[in-house]
């Protein structure tokens, strides 16, 4: 369905009823790289999972924009008032800045293979020539592919991948940096085995740093709800009960 807010048409799934358990995909595609989780959380959470600005079905106008902002803005759309925040990758950061900017909306935090904002994330010099080297769209989703899905490409990786919004995009405002002693949200970290270090590295940073955050780490690459669906599920509803 979709959820007008913050003057942009959010694509919202919905499922279950019980506390709220929102969802931020990563940067390689829409919500459905959170499916197996929204789908079986229903029994027990009320979940729901959108479509980032300019990202699969959502429809926005070519303005600039405040992620943290569409967020809260959907959030009070959808008459909630407090959720558990659950993001993969680039949504995980997403995730942890809200959680960081406005705590009386955060019940709970679970931040999965997922950046930090105001820490170093730089990727090596050999993955920076890789993309520096793609010219095309189909180059550009072989290296993410390479990067990313080291274990092996399923037709939904790369469907996913053409979900991801191409050319010039309005500035999104960026969020000030987290410091992260001052997160006052019960927090998982999970990290992904086979991404790159300087990624699960920050993942390590801010569980060692967040006060009693605790760490787990995945034999999976950065696809790892849907390389390992059962588990993720498992880590999170154990989590948050």
């Amino acid at each position: 369905m979709y959820v007008a807010a913050n003057d942009a048409r959010f694509w919202v799934v919905e499922e279950g009823e019980g506390p709220v358990v929102l969802f931020f995909h990563f940067g390689l595609g829409d919500w459905r790289v959170f499916e197996p989780q929204v789908r079986a959380l229903a029994d027990q959470f009320r979940c729901i999972a959108y479509d980032r600005r300019f990202f699969g079905r959502t429809e926005a106008p070519d303005e600039p924009y405040a992620p943290v902002d569409d967020a809260i803005a959907l959030l009070d759309a959808l008459e909630v008032e407090s959720a558990a925040l659950v993001g993969l990758s680039g949504g995980g950061g997403l995730a942890l800045n809200v959680a960081y900017a406005h705590p009386e909306w955060v019940t709970a935090l679970v931040h999965i293979a997922a950046p930090v904002t105001g820490l170093p994330l730089t990727l090596s010099p050999k993955l920076e020539a890789a993309y520096a080297a793609a010219k095309t769209p189909e180059e550009e989703m072989a290296v993410d592919i390479e990067v990313w899905a080291p274990l092996g490409v399923e037709d939904l990786f790369r469907e996913l991948r053409l979900q991801v919004p191409t050319g010039e995009l309005p500035d999104a405002a960026k969020s000030p940096p987290v410091v992260l002693e001052d997160v006052r949200v019960p927090t998982l970290v999970v990290i992904a085995k086979h991404d790159p270090p300087e990624l699960s590295n920050a993942g390590r940073e801010a569980a060692r740093r967040i006060p009693g955050a605790r760490l787990v780490e995945v034999d999976s690459d950065h696809y790892l709800t849907l390389r390992e669906p059962e588990l993720l599920t498992g880590l999170i509803r154990d989590f948050l009960t």
